[in-house]
C-alpha cells in the first residue's frame, strides 16, 4: 500500500506513543520552515542548454534568500549531486554532426554551482551540503574510444572540499556550521527554529562505519537536540524500501547500505526524527517524472523517524508546458513548515521557474497521488521534549 495512504495510520501510532503529544502548546507559538534542495545536477550540465539551468539555479537561491522573512527560513539543505560531472575533463559521448567529439572541462559545472550557493551563503540562512555519487572526483562519464573508464569504487573529495568543504568561503567562521569529519565529505550544523536548538547532520552518500562514528560523537556531545540528517541516497521513489544499491558505486569498500545505517546508527539515537535525500527518481515520461515519497519506521524508542526522497531532476517541463523546455529539475523545491501551535510538520513543493506549488486541487503534478508533493506529519515525540 502506498505509504501515503498510511499516513492516517501513522499518526495513529505516534498518539499511542503516550501523553508527550498530547502536551500542550509552548507558551509561544512559531512558524518556521526548512528548505530541501534536490539534485541540481542539471542546472550546472554544461552539456545542457546553458545559461537556462544556471539561470533557474540562481533563481531558486535568490528565491530562499528574498523569502527568509516571509517564510521564517531557519535552514537549507542541499540532497547532493551539485554538479553532473564531478571528475573533471570529458568527453560527450556522442561525435557531433561532423564526428567530432567535443570536450568540456567540468570546472564550469562546480563554478556555475559555486556562484549559485554563493548567493545563498552571503544571507543569514544556515544551510548544510552533501555530496552526492556526481560528486566525487573519480566519478567519471567517459567510458569508451580510450576514456579512463567508471572508477570504482567512487572515492575523492578533493574538488569537493575545494568548493564545498569545511575551510570554503560558505562555511569558514559561521557560528552554525560546526564543524567536519577528516575526509571533508560529512559535516555538522545548528539552528534555531520554535524557541529551540536543532542538530542538522549532512553524511556521505552510504557512509562508512568510521563516519558514523564521527556522526555519533557530534550527536553525543549535542544531546537533548532533535536530530535531522541529509545524505544523498536513501529511498526509493518508487516501492516502500530503502534504496540498498551501494554495490554499484562502493564496491569492495566499507561503505553501508541505508538499511545497515538504519540497523547500526539512526534507529538507535532516540532523538533522530528524519531522513532526508536525493538521488533516485523514476525514468522521465514526456518530461514528467516521481521522485517524491515517505517511509516512517520506529527506532528503539518507539519514536517515529520520517524518511524523505525529493528528487525532481527528472522533469523537464518548463513555463511553456512542454518537455525538455527546462534543465531536469524545473526549478522544484521542496518546503517543510514546523508549526509549534499545531504541533505539525506541512509539507509542500514548489517551482521558481514556474511560479507554482505541486500537488494542489488533486493536481497529480508528478503523475502520482498529489499527497506525496503536499501533506502534513504530526509533531514526533523527539520535537516534544
Amino acid at each position: 500500500m502506498n505509504i501515503f495512504k498510511r499516513i492516517g495510520a501513522a499518526f495513529a501510532v505516534t498518539l499511542s506513543l503516550g501523553a508527550s503529544l498530547a502536551a500542550p502548546a509552548p507558551a509561544w507559538a512559531e512558524v518556521f520552515t526548512v528548505a530541501v534542495v534536490s539534485d541540481t545536477q542539471n542546472y550546472a550540465d554544461i552539456t545542457l542548454p546553458q545559461p537556462r539551468g544556471a539561470d533557474t539555479f540562481d533563481q531558486q537561491m535568490r528565491y530562499l534568500v528574498d523569502t527568509q522573512q516571509e517564510k521564517n527560513l531557519a535552514f537549507v539543505t542541499f540532497v547532493g549531486d551539485i554538479v553532473q560531472h564531478g571528475d573533471g575533463q570529458f568527453r560527450r559521448s556522442i561525435p557531433d554532426a561532423e564526428g567530432e567529439y567535443r570536450y568540456f572541462d567540468t570546472r564550469e559545472e562546480w563554478d556555475i554551482a559555486n556562484r549559485a550557493i554563493s548567493i545563498l551563503s552571503r544571507s543569514r540562512v544556515p544551510f548544510g551540503m552533501v555530496p552526492g555519487n556526481h560528486d566525487y572526483d573519480n566519478y567519471s562519464w567517459w567510458t569508451q574510444d580510450g576514456g579512463p573508464g567508471a572508477s570504482k569504487p567512487l572515492a575523492g573529495g578533493r574538488t569537493w572540499s575545494l568548493y564545498f568543504g569545511p575551510d570554503s568561503r560558505h562555511f569558514r567562521g559561521k557560528a552554525w556550521y560546526g564543524g567536519a569529519s577528516d575526509n571533508g565529505l560529512n559535516s555538522y550544523q545548528t539552528f534555531s527554529g520554535g524557541g529551540r536548538e536543532f542538530l542538522h547532520l549532512s553524511l556521505e552518500m552510504e557512509p562508512p562505519q568510521s563516519a558514523l562514528d564521527w556522526a555519533q560523537a557530534v550527536i553525543d556531545a549535542h544531546p537533548g537536540l532533535p536530530v535531522m540528517i541529509t545524505t544523498h541516497e536513501w529511498l526509493r521513489p518508487d516501492a516502500h524500501e530503502r534504496s540498498n544499491g551501494y554495490a554499484s558505486y562502493f564496491p569492495g569498500a566499507d561503505n553501508l547500505t541505508p538499511d545497515q545505517i538504519w540497523d547500526r546508527f539512526i534507529r538507535k539515537n532516540a532523538m533522530i526524527f528524519m531522513v532526508l535525500s536525493g538521488h533516485n527518481y523514476t525514468r522521465p515520461v514526456e518530461g514528467v517524472s516521481n521522485g517524491e515519497n515517505l517511509r516512517i519506521d520506529l527506532n528503539d524508542a518507539g519514536h517515529p523517524v520520517y524518511q524523505l526522497i525529493q528528487d525532481y531532476q527528472g522533469n523537464t517541463v518548463g513555463p511553456d508546458g512542454t518537455a525538455d523546455s527546462a534543465n531536469g529539475g524545473a526549478g522544484w523545491l521542496r518546503f517543510m513548515t514546523f508549526d509549534t501551535d499545531a504541533r505539525k510538520i506541512r509539507f509542500y513543493t514548489y517551482s521558481t521557474l514556474l511560479g507554482r506549488n505541486a500537488g494542489l486541487d488533486g493536481e497529480a503534478t508528478f503523475g502520482v497521488a498529489p499527497e506525496r508533493s503536499a501533506f502534513e506529519l504530526d509533531f514526533p515525540p523527539q520535537l516534544q521534549h
